[in-house]
């Protein structure tokens, strides 16, 4: 494992094979899983399918779902259970069109689902008299449940190719914490997801979530400062007073004296990481944070950590073009089990800025990724130790990773 010490006023920088970091770790769940399918409930009593028309209501259905339909329920509005399937064998393939016929005329409940009987779409309280044609394209609804201590005011959902959020969902609905609010109408796709409080301040942002069917998204809220928390760094590399880079280079690494607001290294190679010291002072229980661009090999990670040197720390990756995240060990020059495999949080923006946060309280070291928790595990390595910040390359190299907003705090 080669070794390069770059000696200067204020940092050292270490470049070391990450020979074991590979992403090929089974993923383990979040801590707080804030995405989770749910079912529709089910009315009680049922009209079950008639054997042959009589007269009563007809339903012609359109599938412009771009999923086949294996199921139609029909139920009494208000009941609890949805009854047999009033296709009887029948499949509706997508973009064809059924009939079907001899239903008593009333307000009902009508769903359709899928082969394994999951839901493209729900119609709530429809009057059935006579004809009625029904397109189905497979609208989606969304549930948010805020168990932040902060009240929603505003809810944007908006395709990751917007320029803009667009139009608030919620209207002058407002989601108090611990309530919950079910919003439908969303045609299905992937979507960036933001909700803001009264003053439109972002409480929680998600990236490329997949809407389909019925979703629930837990609003855990951007994570405050420990109220004992005391900044005693902070660099938004505006110029070189700390003595970055230095634009020292090897054959494997650029490391860039800071321009334009960034602090940026070039990581030339395949599965490396690279780091540079924030030397000024050791501490123990901590909150470090940065933002972090990546641009060139995709599969790249942006990086920050901790520990008593080269050899010994804690380093913590973020990965958005995949929207993983993982906690590594070093120790005596040595990666060891992973404190935590790579996980998916939608968290991430898989493009543009993230902010990476690493806090130690007590022996717990917590993860969050621009303000919210991502996971956190038991730890009392490292008594005392420094920050680094850098990034590290897998299968692609030549990655630039970009720094910005370094803020340290100690807590006291």
């Amino acid at each position: 494992m080669n070794k390069l010490h770059l000696t200067g006023l204020a940092a050292i920088v270490v470049l070391l094979a990450t020979l074991a970091c590979g992403k090929g770790a089974t993923p383990t769940p979040q801590p707080t899983p804030t995405w989770m399918p749910t079912n529709t409930p089910r009315p009680e009593t049922a009209v079950p399918p008639t054997e042959t028309p009589v007269t009563g209501a007809s339903i012609t259905i359109h599938n412009e779902s771009g999923v086949d339909v294996w199921h139609i329920y029909i139920s009494p509005s208000g009941a609890q259970e949805w009854g047999e399937n009033w296709l009887k064998g029948d499949v509706i393939r997508a973009g064809s069109t059924y009939l079907i016929t001899g239903i008593p005329e009333g307000r009902y409940d009508v769903m359709a689902t899928d082969k394994d009987d999951n839901q493209i779409e729900v119609l709530w309280e429809v009057e059935l008299t006579g004809e009625t044609t029904w397109t189905i394209v497979g609208l989606a609804s969304l549930t948010v449940n805020n168990t932040s201590e902060q009240t929603i005011a505003h809810l944007y959902i908006a395709s990751p190719e917007d320029e803009s959020w667009g139009e608030d969902w919620l209207g002058d609905v407002v989601i108090d914490p611990g309530e919950e609010y079910t919003i439908g109408g969303i045609p299905p796709g992937t979507y960036d997801i933001k909700v803001t409080d009264t003053d439109n301040n972002a409480i929680e942002v998600v990236y490329n979530v997949e809407l389909a069917g019925t979703q629930r998204w837990t609003v855990m809220g951007m994570a405050p400062l420990p109220e004992n928390a005391v900044l005693r760094f902070e660099d938004d590399f505006s110029d070189n007073r700390n003595n970055w880079g230095r634009n020292e280079e090897t054959d494997e690494v650029l490391y860039m004296t800071p321009a334009d607001g960034q602090y940026c290294i070039l990581i030339k190679g395949a599965n490396l990481t690279a780091w540079e010291w924030y030397e000024p002072f050791r501490t123990d229980q901590f909150v470090a944070e940065v933002a972090c661009t990546i641009s060139g090999a995709e599969d790249a990670s942006c990086g920050l950590g901790f520990g008593p040197d080269g050899d010994n720390l804690y380093w913590f990756e973020v990965s958005p073009s995949n929207q993983t995240l993982a906690l590594f060990l070093l120790e005596h020059d040595e990666w060891q089990d992973n404190l935590i495999d790579w996980s998916t949080s939608k968290n991430i923006s898989p493009v543009g800025k993230n902010y990476l946060s690493m806090q130690r309280v007590e022996g717990v070291v917590s993860l969050y990724v621009n303000g919210v928790l991502a996971g956190e595990v038991e730890s009392d390595r490292f008594p005392t130790g420094r920050v680094g910040i850098g990034g590290s390359t897998y299968g692609g190299g030549s990655a630039t990773i970009c720094l910005d907003d370094l803020r340290v705090w100690r807590l006291e």
